[in-house]
């Protein structure tokens, strides 16, 4: 029997285009490519088994993440895997039936994703026009050719030329470099790779701590995670999964050990290790803007950088996509330890009320102690003790100030003259 792949029709997609890059890397053979008219139908033709796999869009480099496929794969369809993704370039044209003319467009239509990632343009441009969202790209193009009506859609060029619509404007998204990651989805998960990718869904315990928890045992085992994307649990409101990328298969020594932990503290589930698609899509940003971002992220840092070789080399696409994942990480973890700074101070505050006309605000034993230990910590998760050791003393001192303020200055007279808190 020939392999059927599904995905998002009608023909002229960014899926079928997806699908298309897919079946390029693969070994030649018999498949046949199925377009079907829903997210929901394609993956529900892989578990009826009317087609072997499916490509559909889990996140745009503009847009984010495709929250539809998410939440299939988590509540829907719980038994397919990921076995593969695709970074497909996304070049977005405005398209009409020949002799239209752009001033006179009374509608545009396109799939939401589309539309929001070419919104500056709509704009600016068409600022009179209507704004329709339809349920694909091409199904855009299908309406606009099939009436003949002053509308226009937007889409792949390649839709154009398939449904005998003419380009008014080429390449209109508003972020150059943009780009929609696939994935290939199937009844089993792909096999090891020299580059691989494992995604998860987590859920954590609804407690202070806990996510930073579960991301503190990758980052022990120094495991890159390259997303990490919140959606609701469905269960309560407040509670939330947690789809997660990481760098690595998920029988790797380090990966296995952090999976294994991870399970000891939360709900896991793993949705699949896979081949990762290192191609990316082709570098079209302006570099001149690309070099001003890196330096507004570093507000007063030069451009010019240890190794620098005296040619500007930016970062493509698909790195700058994975340094703001890792960001948005960064950003949960920072949030993590304010809550966790939050509660300490709270015991703080409760101990500096015990100590009121009792004992001394300073314990040097204690502050040794507590140095010590996380000196200690810090050695077996991989970071600077020193580091931490400075951070620590910080901490002290804002302890020591906030007790001092709960008891109004009363025990000044038992705090030793030096050392830090």
């Amino acid at each position: 029997m020939d392999k059927k792949i599904g995905y998002l029709g009608p023909c002229g997609t960014f899926s079928e285009l997806a699908v298309r890059q897919y079946l390029a890397r693969q070994p030649a053979g018999d498949v046949q490519m199925v377009a079907l008219p829903s997210i929901y139908e394609v993956l529900a033709a892989v578990v009826q088994g009317e087609v072997t796999e499916a490509v559909v869009p889990l996140e745009n480099s503009s847009e984010g993440a495709v929250n539809q496929t998410q939440d299939l794969l988590a509540h829907t369809f719980p038994d397919l895997r990921i076995k593969g993704e695709i970074i497909l370039p996304v070049v977005h044209c405005l398209m009409a039936p020949p002799g239209v003319p752009l001033k006179t467009i009374e509608r545009v239509l396109s799939h939401p994703h589309a539309l929001a990632q070419c919104r500056e343009f709509i704009s600016r441009h068409l600022p009179g026009a209507q704004v329709v969202e339809t349920a694909s790209t091409a199904a855009a193009v299908h309406l606009v050719a099939s009436t003949g009506a002053p509308w226009a859609a937007i889409g792949p060029v390649t839709a154009a030329r398939e449904y005998g619509l003419e380009v008014l404007v080429e390449k209109i998204n508003d972020c150059s470099g943009n780009a929609t990651r696939f994935i290939v989805v199937g009844r089993e998960d792909g096999g090891w790779a020299p580059d691989c990718k494992t995604t998860l869904i987590v859920s954590v315990a609804h407690r202070p701590g806990a996510l930073y928890e579960v991301l503190g045992e990758f980052a022990a085992r120094g495991i890159n995670l390259t997303r990490i994307e919140s959606r609701p649990s469905r269960r309560r409101l407040g509670e939330y999964l947690f789809f997660i990328d990481l760098v690595g298969h998920r029988h790797d020594k380090q990966v296995q050990e952090a999976l294994e932990a991870v399970a000891s503290r939360a709900e896991l589930r793993v949705l699949g290790s896979y081949p990762a698609d290192l191609s990316g899509p082709e570098q079209t940003a302006d570099p001149v803007d690309k070099v001003k971002r890196s330096t507004d992220d570093n507000p007063g840092s030069s451009t010019v950088e240890a190794g620098f070789t005296g040619q500007v080399v930016s970062p493509s696409p698909v790195q700058w996509e994975e340094i703001e994942r890792l960001r948005e990480a960064i950003d949960e973890v920072d949030e993590q330890m304010v809550e966790m700074l939050a509660r300490r101070n709270a015991l703080v505050a409760r101990i500096g009320k015990l100590k009121a006309g009792v004992c001394p605000v300073r314990d040097p034993h204690r502050e040794a102690r507590v140095l010590a230990r996380v000196r200690r910590l810090a050695q077996l998760k991989g970071v600077d003790p020193a580091m931490v050791e400075k951070v620590y003393r910080l901490i002290i001192q804002h302890a020591v100030r906030l007790q001092r303020e709960q008891q109004g200055g009363a025990r000044a007279a038992f705090t030793p003259p030096a050392g830090d808190f």
